[in-house]
């Protein structure tokens, strides 16, 4: 499981710009789910079945283990909130989609973004990208 949950990354380029793949009408975009949330849900998963943790939700998994295996409460609660605003994109792409009925995708042009929330994106990336460092270290092979 360790191998698979870090063998995605985060979208996140050298210069801290965001890595954009796809093609089509998904060029130019990010996959929200896939390359974010995804990361935070398969970390928590890991980490509760390693600390016996029998919470359900990726919140609550982060938080128990964060306190069995004594992390920085800062850094599990930077990784809550990374999720927690991945999650609010992803919500807030679905109702645009729904109200210009398009399908629903999780794919995201960062453009479309205000210069705010394009930030707190990347952010939010450098956190998972700072929980799966955690995992690894953890979990070495």
């Amino acid at each position: 499981m360790v191998v698979n949950a870090l063998g995605n990354r985060p979208p996140l380029g050298l210069v801290r710009d965001f890595v954009v793949d796809g093609e089509g009408d998904e060029a130019n975009t990010v996959d929200l789910k896939i390359n974010g949330a995804t990361l935070f849900v398969d970390a928590a998963r890991i980490f509760a079945l390693a600390t016996g943790v029998e919470a359900s939700g990726t919140v609550a998994r982060l938080r128990a283990s964060g306190e069995i295996w004594r992390l920085s409460k800062d850094d599990v609660e930077a990784w809550v909130e990374g999720f927690l605003f991945i999650q609010q994109v992803r919500l807030r792409l679905h109702q645009s989609q729904l109200v210009a009925a398009r399908p629903l995708s999780n794919r995201l042009d960062p453009e479309e973004l205000s210069v705010v929330d394009r930030q707190a994106l990347k952010t939010a990336f450098r956190q998972a990208k700072r929980l799966q460092g955690k995992l690894e270290s953890f979990f070495q092979f």
